[in-house]
């Protein structure tokens, strides 16, 4: 430390131990600059060291890796996979059509056909929204990073089931956290990322509906309140995890747990990544079901699509978009009896009496 004191270097005439504090300041210029929020959210990507060099705002744009994880940070491993490839932090000269492909091949190794899907298009519109500010290498980025959807089908969670959830005593705030925001899921068809920020003053002034404005879409939501969901609003002991303190595999882990721990047990038969899995309902179930749950649950009672569509925020150009919304419900959609009459079709106990 002696030295390290009195050395100098020649080109700045600088101590050497103010460069090396000058240089530690200036790598953690992310604790000035992001918000408290924002440093939870981006918490692996600090970690990973990612963050080092985010000195302004234009970290954001001046590089790929800099555009994904800002924009996708839950998918930080598809940067990892490109650096692994390149041998470098992937920059937007990197971004070819040679790479791509060499990257779209590990992308198949490594994720399931739908999630390999999901993490293309999230590459896709990264360059999408740079496209414009800079030249992009690869001018067939959209026809190398296509594939393909295989069918899905995945689990939901009956009424009576979703209510031994309701009526489940957590211990320990990370239950009652994942209790909370699975069941506000279920009940009001939201997005795990609004469940984390609504509260009881998105009630509206008539008391009957929550309003809020998607993260995701940036579009205002109008629900019906559900008289069940009223309680699950606030945390009732005051202490939780913040937004971001729980990975999605802490949170499916634990929602397991509850629904085991809930007797959702019974055997179950799904369709994954082209193949057919079975085991216990609770193995299956994940984040994604309370979605799937609510919009499934309201089409078996016969709510029209598009009404499910507005309370989910699935809107395109204003309209509801309905083929997004089929793609949560779970099952067979059945015809209904009023629908069946329409072509002269009656259930047996319905048939009129002939003259």
């Amino acid at each position: 430390m002696v030295y390290a004191y009195k050395m100098r270097n020649f080109a700045t005439n600088k101590p050497i131990f103010r460069i090396m504090e000058e240089i530690h300041l200036k790598t953690r210029d992310w604790e000035k600059l992001l918000s408290y929020t924002q440093q939870q959210k981006y918490k692996l990507a600090i970690k990973q060291g990612w963050f080092a060099d985010y000195h302004d705002n234009a970290w954001r744009h001046n590089t790929f890796y800099g555009a994904y994880i800002w924009k996708y940070p839950k998918f930080i491993k598809v940067v990892r996979m490109f650096e692994e490839m390149l041998g470098h932090k992937p920059l937007w000269e990197d971004v070819t059509d040679d790479n791509l492909r060499d990257l779209f091949e590990k992308i198949k190794e490594h994720y399931a056909p739908n999630s390999a899907k999901t993490v293309c298009a999230t590459i896709k519109a990264v360059i999408r929204e740079n496209d414009a500010t800079r030249e992009i290498n690869s001018p067939t980025f959209g026809k190398i990073l296509r594939t393909k959807a295989v069918p899905v089908q995945s689990v939901y969670l009956t009424d009576e089931e979703i209510n031994r959830i309701i009526n489940y005593s957590p211990k320990g705030q990370t239950k009652r956290y994942v209790q909370r925001m699975f069941l506000m899921e279920c009940l009001c068809g939201a997005r795990y990322s609004d469940c984390q920020r609504i509260t009881p003053e998105n009630i509206d002034d008539s008391g009957h509906f929550l309003v809020y404005v998607a993260q995701k879409t940036k579009t205002e939501v109008r629900v019906p309140l559900h008289k069940k969901l009223r309680p699950f609003l606030v945390c009732g002991t005051g202490v939780e995890p913040l937004p971001g303190e729980i990975s999605e595999m802490t949170f499916n882990r634990t929602l397991r747990d509850i629904c085991r721990e809930c007797g959702i047990d019974t055997n179950t038969k799904v369709f994954k990544a082209g193949k057919e899995e079975t085991g216990k309902k609770f193995k299956f179930v994940s984040s994604h079901t309370g979605r799937r749950s609510f919009a499934t649950n309201l089409s078996k009672k016969g709510v029209p699509l598009e009404q499910i569509a507005v309370m989910m925020g699935h809107l395109s150009n204003g309209k509801p978009n309905i083929q997004m919304t089929q793609r949560y419900i779970v099952g067979k959609t059945e015809i209904d009896s009023n629908t069946l009459r329409l072509f002269g079709v009656y259930d047996n106990d319905d048939e009129p009496d002939e003259d």
